[in-house]
């Protein structure tokens, strides 16, 4: 007698191990289902190929950085942490490596799915054109206030012919947008800001005077300044 309660003392135990390893089991692969589900927003896209040969540090790369940086993405608001990216300055691609060990190729992100992204601690939104506005693509929310800067990296692309290979070099180039009571303003100087105040004509020309050597030798810096400027300006005011 006591050996059979030994015996199905046994096999309860086994079965109830068995029926935890089965729930466990179960859960392992509801969340891998949802990775896998998560990753396919993310690495569902076209293999990315650099085709211009660059000798020198003179690339089209954000920062000129050939290689992958980590950052954050967000697609259809899902956020992607410490993702291996890189960004295409020349054809406007965000491009991942699904797995920074193996993967020899990058993916082109899904431009139209892409919300917005964080390289370098510098913070990319894609914008869509509205009925408001014909703007669109990826931008560089560079000051996210009431009047807010974005900066549209670029690069202008030189094509170098020598007796031995053709090859390519790439030059950075920016554009200023103001964007303010719902509208997107390109601005290339303090007169465009000037226009779009002009009850700060006088602040802004002292502001400019004041930092001509930055607004000469770095000018994207010199905007950031400014439009930060411009928005405690305003600030003031609001406040009488």
């Amino acid at each position: 007698m006591k050996a059979t309660k030994r015996v199905l003392l046994i096999l309860f135990f086994l079965v109830s191990i068995q029926s935890k390893s089965q729930s466990l089991n179960s859960i392992f692969d509801y969340f891998d289902s949802q990775v896998s589900s998560q990753n396919s927003y993310l690495f569902n896209g076209r293999l990315y190929i650099n085709s211009y040969l660059v000798l020198n540090s003179k690339n089209q790369f954000l920062k000129a950085n050939k290689n992958y940086t980590i950052g954050n993405i967000t697609i259809e608001n899902i956020t992607f942490n410490q993702i291996e990216l890189q960004y295409d300055l020349f054809s406007q691609e965000l491009i991942v490596k699904p797995d920074p060990k193996t993967s020899l190729y990058g993916i082109i992100v899904d431009s139209t799915k892409l919300k917005h992204f964080m390289m370098y601690d510098l913070h990319f939104v894609n914008l869509k054109s509205t009925e408001n506005s014909s703007l669109q693509g990826i931008f560089e929310l560079s000051i996210d206030k009431p009047i807010a800067l974005l900066i549209k990296h670029k690069v202008t692309r030189f094509k170098i012919l020598d007796k031995n290979s053709i090859h390519y070099e790439f030059e950075p180039k920016y554009d200023y947008y103001i964007a303010y009571n719902t509208n997107y303003i390109p601005v290339h100087s303090k007169k465009d800001c000037i226009k779009l105040f002009p009850e700060f004509k006088k602040e802004i020309k002292n502001f400019s005077s004041e930092n001509a050597y930055i607004d000469k030798n770095d000018p994207k810096e010199f905007m950031k300044k400014l439009v930060l400027y411009i928005n405690t300006l305003k600030e003031v005011v609001n406040e009488k």
